[in-house]
């Protein structure tokens, strides 16, 4: 199996069998919620990381016991996530922020 990327923790890389994924800590039990954080609602040209975070999604949801997804949008690039912004994404066991270039 060839890694394209990797999924990180923020506190570290942690590989799993080279499977490229981060491992999950402390969810044991309830619900697992993913967040998603795209720094670029729309984009002028190249890729939509929105797009890729559907994808991404898919593959979550095939790999993990996923209950529900929180997906939000910056609404500048050159602006940080404001404070209800990443509020939102208090219950999530994980949180992918990220940019398509």
């Amino acid at each position: 199996m060839q890694v394209i990327g990797e999924l990180v923790d923020p506190r570290g890389v942690v590989m799993i069998g080279g499977a490229g994924l981060a491992a999950r800590r402390g969810h044991t039990r309830g619900p697992l919620i993913i967040g998603f954080l795209v720094n670029e609602f729309n984009p002028s040209s190249g890729p939509d990381f929105t797009r890729y975070t559907e994808v991404l999604e898919q593959k979550f949801r095939h790999r993990l016991d996923v209950t529900a997804v929180i997906r939000r949008h910056k609404p500048l690039l050159s602006r940080p996530a404001g404070d209800e912004m990443l509020a939102s994404f208090r219950a999530c066991a994980g949180v992918v922020n990220g940019l398509a270039k």
